[in-house]
């Protein structure tokens, strides 16, 4: 089961007093990071396993690295600083210590984590840009520069991830969330900053791993469609990059019960930037994953964190969320004793967010769907005025864990009522963050004859902000209730404005399977337009989102072949097999046009190494398609839908250096380099033909002639633009 995790921030200072001094300590470990923290100390995992992995936040980016001299000292592992926040890996007895060194503001688990290609190479131009179709492809292929890919569900034994020769290319795993054997040598990164975890660059053992997941084949698909080799027609964006895979699930198969991957996550793009360093190559980062637990304006610790990772040069792309079909988004402005009421129907996790400092109370009731009675229950509330609370549920085992003052008649009535659901876990909390903002949430599995009903009060002149997340709608049965849009359906991580986030349009509707039947998607696409599940809007603070477009409905790569999901004999899905059982499948979300995005950035990584994360995202806007999809609703698209081959010309400056050069390559039309003698296969005899130095110099002008140009004698090794009248352009090399 997905268990509902919370994530919360608390700001308090230390006073000298020691009575006051162990209040507002605790008051910096928020209710549900004590949950984590308490489930870490009671659960089965051997007691070597028993570390914290937390978010401490400082006071100013001044202090984190001196901050993380202090927690050092207390005798845990810091593991990394980003902007005010270290990391540190810490036994449980540390945490209040830590809470209370000078210059900490708090101390956070961190949010959960959702996870959110053959026809992609043809609409993006990536065909156009690979070794074997044509000139400019031979050129560009990812080569020399580094993937990496955060994920789970990798099947480190599938032969997309192997060269013509049989050589591995994945260059290296590293797993943050396994925790070292003896012997194992420590995960040291060029700054001497000890991570978390265990990494290999050995490729017999990382065959050896076979896989992170067996229950998963999200990761294999991703990283296929970024960086596969080519088998069949189906293969990957930067079919020879060399590949770094990070699961944040355990390669040992073991079974992990209390789990933390945002902060895995995290060290994983340490680790990513580090190999990269290290090998004097250039990388992008893949995350296909968002969340839509945070207020969505920046602030939260794993916005705020990949905001500065990717000012500090780190090229990461990452999934705008897959609620765009949903109506998972509620904004309420409060009058006096007002109340925000709504149904949540689908899955049931739910996140409430103030946008000034205040105060929130939290109610629950039941609609029941069998009588369409309203509410023959509703819960006693629970009020931040009474503190950070947290209560979670866990029926199966009959066990109810609190944390903060939660009132005892607060705890029955609940329980009484939730018990009757079937559900097997139920988890509600109000807390405050650290600047003085307030949050409510509530998670829970779905129950089959009620919906959960949302009570939020707040006072007069409040605003709030409610999310869903994973397929939750906030429905309206009648003028009481409030309905929600997708309008701001966006996930929070990638609403600091500076990180490229990704949405998916569907460059195809349905698929044939290994069987011959065609199977369509579960969404209602229209060839050209968005994907119905990708999401969309303006965050709080302004920004649009997604940044930029690729295909991800009914995408085919590669999957997993430990994964029974998608077996042969079981799943409908399958496009393509080998003879030794490894599959090819197609999936649909943001997820998959992440990687998309990733791969294409590979491409234009090894034409310019030294290309900056501004200049990426300058060459996907100004070069991105339009339609009159794009143009008939810009808001789902960002830029625009990215071409591959018009953002190398413009990261090659050949746009700049030649600004008569047509920006699309001639339809129908292809060309073949033998010697000085250009063939081009669909132009007419007769047609002008211009051939220019990468520079804008002119080299060549003439008219096809039996089907053929020649370059100049003097023409030397190197890439050449060639302009074919009005037909369009393509770069060759000689």
């Amino acid at each position: 089961m997905r268990r509902f995790t919370l994530f919360l921030i608390i700001l308090m200072g230390v006073t000298a007093g020691a009575g006051a001094q162990v209040n507002k300590t605790a008051a910096r470990i928020p209710a549900e990071t004590q949950l984590y923290l308490q489930k870490l100390e009671t659960s089965k995992m051997p007691e070597a396993r028993k570390e914290a992995r937390l978010f401490v936040s400082c006071t100013s980016d001044a202090t984190a690295k001196a901050v993380a001299e202090r927690v050092k000292a207390l005798g845990a592992k810091p593991q990394g600083t980003v902007g005010r926040y270290v990391m540190v890996s810490t036994p449980v007895v540390l945490v209040e210590q830590i809470a209370a060194l000078e210059g900490v503001t708090y101390v956070s688990k961190g949010p959960e984590v959702s996870l959110k290609t053959n026809i992609s190479r043809q609409v993006t131009g990536v065909d156009k840009v690979h070794a074997g179709t044509a000139p400019l492809p031979q050129a560009f292929t990812g080569k020399g520069v580094v993937v990496g890919i955060l994920d789970t569900g990798f099947d480190f034994t599938h032969p997309v991830f192997k060269d013509a020769d049989g050589n591995l290319r994945i260059k290296a795993v590293y797993c943050a969330a396994m925790t070292p054997k003896e012997g194992d040598a420590p995960v040291v990164t060029l700054d001497e900053t000890e991570l978390a975890g265990v990494a290999t660059t050995d490729a017999e053992n990382i065959i050896a791993m076979e896989t992170d997941n067996i229950a998963q084949s999200h990761g294999t698909h991703c990283a296929a469609t970024a960086a596969a080799t080519h088998w069949n027609g189906f293969g990957g964006m930067a079919p020879e990059a060399d590949i770094v895979l990070c699961p944040f699930s355990k390669t040992d198969k073991e079974v992990q019960d209390v789990d933390n991957r945002a902060y895995y996550i995290m060290q994983s793009i340490q680790y990513v930037r580090d190999y990269a360093l290290r090998q004097g190559k250039p990388f992008v980062i893949s995350m296909s994953m968002n969340q839509q637990d945070g207020p969505h304006d920046g602030t939260s610790v794993v916005s705020s964190m990949l905001d500065r990772m990717v000012t500090e040069g780190n090229n990461i792309v990452l999934a705008s969320s897959n609620e765009g079909g949903d109506a998972c988004y509620v904004n309420h402005q409060y009058a006096a004793n007002d109340t925000l009421h709504t149904i949540i129907d689908g899955n049931v996790q739910a996140y409430a967010y103030t946008r000034e400092p205040g105060e929130i109370s939290l109610q629950i009731g039941l609609f029941n769907l069998q009588t369409l009675q309203e509410e023959p229950w509703r819960s006693k509330p629970l009020r931040s005025t009474d503190g950070n609370l947290s209560i979670d549920f866990d029926f199966t085992n009959g066990q109810t864990v609190t944390k903060g003052n939660v009132p005892a008649d607060v705890i029955e009535d609940l329980r009484e009522k939730l018990s009757e659901l079937g559900s097997s876990n139920v988890a509600l909390s109000v807390e405050r963050l650290e600047d003085g903002r307030t949050t409510a949430k509530l998670g829970s599995m779905q129950v089959t004859t009620k919906l959960y009903v949302l009570h939020i009060a707040c006072p007069e002149g409040s605003v709030v902000d409610l999310w869903g997340d994973n397929r939750t709608n906030f429905a309206a049965l009648g003028d009481y209730y409030t309905k929600g849009s997708s309008s701001v359906s966006l996930g929070d991580w990638g609403t600091g404005g500076n990180i490229i986030t990704v949405g998916s349009w569907a460059a195809k509707t349905s698929f044939t399977n290994i069987n011959g039947e065609e199977q369509a998607g579960v969404f209602d696409e229209k060839l050209g337009r968005y994907s119905e599940f990708s999401s969309y809007g303006i965050d709080i603070k302004g920004h649009h989102h997604p940044f930029i477009s690729t295909p991800g409905s009914l995408i085919v790569s590669a999957s997993n072949h430990y994964d029974e999901t998608y077996s042969l004999e079981n799943s409908t899905d399958v496009v393509a097999a080998d003879d030794n059982g490894y599959t090819w499948v197609s999936m649909s979300g943001t997820s998959m046009a992440t990687p998309t995005a990733a791969g294409i950035i590979a491409l234009w990584l090894q034409a310019k190494p030294t290309l900056t994360y501004e200049e990426i995202k300058e060459a996907m806007a100004e070069t991105a398609n339009t339609d009159e999809w794009t143009e008939d609703d810009p808001i789902h698209y960002g830029h625009g839908k990215l071409d591959a081959y018009k953002g190398l010309l413009r990261v090659l400056g050949i746009t700049t250096s030649i600004p008569s050069l047509s920006q699309h390559q001639p339809k129908g039309v292809t060309f073949r380099l033998n010697g000085n003698l250009l063939t081009i296969d669909g132009a007419a005899d007769g047609t002008p033909v211009r051939i220019y130095t990468t520079d804008g110099r002119l080299v060549g002008s003439s008219a096809i002639s039996g089907g053929a140009v020649s370059l100049p004698s003097t023409a030397t090794a190197g890439v050449y633009a060639v302009q074919v009248g009005t037909l369009g352009s393509t770069l060759i090399r000689k």
